[in-house]
């Protein structure tokens, strides 16, 4: 993964150690965080509180939606210090993350969490990517609005997995979007802000 990233960055002529970090101090800078927006499923429904909220913690803040001109979206996230985003392909961008970045990936319930490890946390560990979670609770899912609370799909995500891989994608990864508890996530964005700092 480091030789991959590495390739991939000298295709852009993008430095290691980009961005704001020298040698874990900002010299007076605020960070900056990219929150990965999505329009279709795991969508973030409060963008504006969580931005908000970020900014109130000493972030400079940048929503971004990966789109068709991939050399500008990865200049976005080379200039950041923090990437954010729900799970799924858009945080393959991390790729272009500097080096000792904090990558927070926000888990959907579904049971998604082996997929998220081995896609986004052990990945990103390989390029000296610090890695943080989240994972929902089930009142941060929209799934709360389209099943009783007692069904199945809030209640025991292992019964529509034995359904097969269909059954899980069409309910958690293409109906999904998250409304985070900005109060319960803030620990999570601290915690992003002790690493820079180490």
């Amino acid at each position: 993964m480091k030789d991959f990233r590495k390739f991939l960055r000298s295709s852009y002529s993008f430095k290691e150690n980009n961005g704001n970090q020298n040698q874990g101090t900002f010299q007076g800078k605020r960070p900056r965080l990219v929150i990965i927006s999505r329009k279709r499923s795991r969508a973030f429904t409060n963008v504006g509180e969580i931005v908000s909220m970020a900014k109130r913690l000493g972030f400079r803040v940048v929503v971004a939606e990966p789109d068709a001109d991939v050399s500008g979206f990865a200049k976005i996230i080379n200039s950041c210090d923090v990437m954010m985003g729900v799970h799924g392909a858009g945080l393959t961008n991390m790729v272009f993350l500097p080096e000792k970045a904090v990558l927070v990936q926000v888990i959907p319930i579904g049971g998604t969490e082996w997929l998220s490890k081995t896609y986004f946390e052990e990945p990103a560990k390989d390029m000296n990517i610090r890695y943080l979670d989240y994972k929902i609770r089930v009142e941060e899912s929209s799934l709360i609005h389209q099943y009783p609370a007692d069904h199945v799909v809030l209640r025991d995500p292992s019964e529509i997995w034995k359904q097969g891989w269909s059954a899980v994608q069409s309910i958690y990864l293409s109906k999904q979007n998250v409304t985070l508890d900005v109060n319960r996530f803030r620990p999570t964005l601290v915690k992003a802000l002790e690493l820079l700092h180490q």
